[in-house]
């Protein structure tokens, strides 16, 4: 697929413009190339799964998505706007991110630190609206937290921390919402609960993820990294295929249907021909 470059971007009909497109995207860090010529288009309401194996860029990608790392070369659009030309408060209201370990201030209570996705929304110098407090508790609810809005952060287990972390990025109420590993910490019921909320939701979400089974369960899309670069992007049957995967983690894959849901699965198995760690 050719992407088009950000002029011919800007040129495109309103409802045809990819709600995030890279073009020609690098990032450097250390003087080491992390990301090298990734084009990329996110469709406006699709739940897009990001996947690879690790050290391929998947958090140093969601890190220049989201503006906190500035690319080497190419470019980021939001909406066919530059997305280094917004202010940071205005990309607060249009984008959130949740990142892969982050903690959170443990010194707040869980409903103070989920109150901070509504920073981009706050009155000069005023505190939170009732709309802000509805949308705290709500995004508590979403993910199972609602019993622990009064409770220090710090007081909280590895999984209810990262669920608390979820639902400051969901409380935030912006259209693109981009996390990194977010059924990290959690058990599987707790996994399954989440991604069914997050294909639930009315937003954009790009969402790195290391289980291909939520990937090709709960994803539009999926876009392979390998090595830094862009190695696939499409429907997850199209894409979780044995050659791709071969390609992407040096795994033997196999597809089988499950007995009961009739949805196809990946049973893996090392390529003993691929050197061992």
């Amino acid at each position: 697929m050719i992407f088009d470059s950000p002029a011919d971007l800007a040129a495109r009909p309103a409802d045809t413009i990819p709600h995030l497109a890279t073009h020609g995207l690098s990032c450097v860090i250390g003087g080491r190339t992390i990301l090298s010529g990734v084009d990329l288009e996110v469709r406006r309401g699709e739940v897009l799964g990001l996947i690879g194996a690790n050290g391929t860029g998947k958090s140093t990608l969601l890190r220049v998505l989201a503006g906190v790392r500035r690319p080497a070369a190419g470019s980021v659009r939001l909406a066919g706007e530059s997305l280094t030309a917004m202010r940071p408060r205005l990309r607060a209201r249009h984008l959130a991110f949740v990142a892969q370990e982050e903690t959170g201030p443990t010194d707040l209570l869980v409903g103070e630190m989920v109150g901070l996705g509504r920073v981009p929304h706050a009155r000069a110098w005023g505190g939170f609206e009732e709309r802000s407090r509805g949308a705290i508790r709500a995004a508590l609810d979403q993910v199972d937290l609602g019993y622990a809005i009064n409770q220090p952060l710090d007081r909280l287990s590895g999984g209810e921390r990262r669920r608390a972390l979820i639902a400051r990025g969901l409380a935030q109420e912006a259209p693109l919402l981009l996390l990194d590993e977010p059924t990290n910490h959690l058990d599987i019921g707790h996994q399954l609960a989440l991604m069914r909320r997050i294909r639930a939701l009315s937003r954009t979400v790009v969402v790195a993820l290391h289980d291909l089974d939520l990937a090709a369960t709960f994803c539009d899309r999926v876009a392979v990294l390998h090595d830094g670069a862009l190695l696939a992007c499409g429907e997850p049957d199209e894409v979780l295929t044995p050659s791709i995967l071969h390609d992407a983690f040096g795994v033997l894959a196999t597809r089988v249907t499950h007995p009961i849901t009739g949805r196809t699965h990946l049973l893996f198995s090392r390529d003993e021909r691929e050197p061992h760690p």
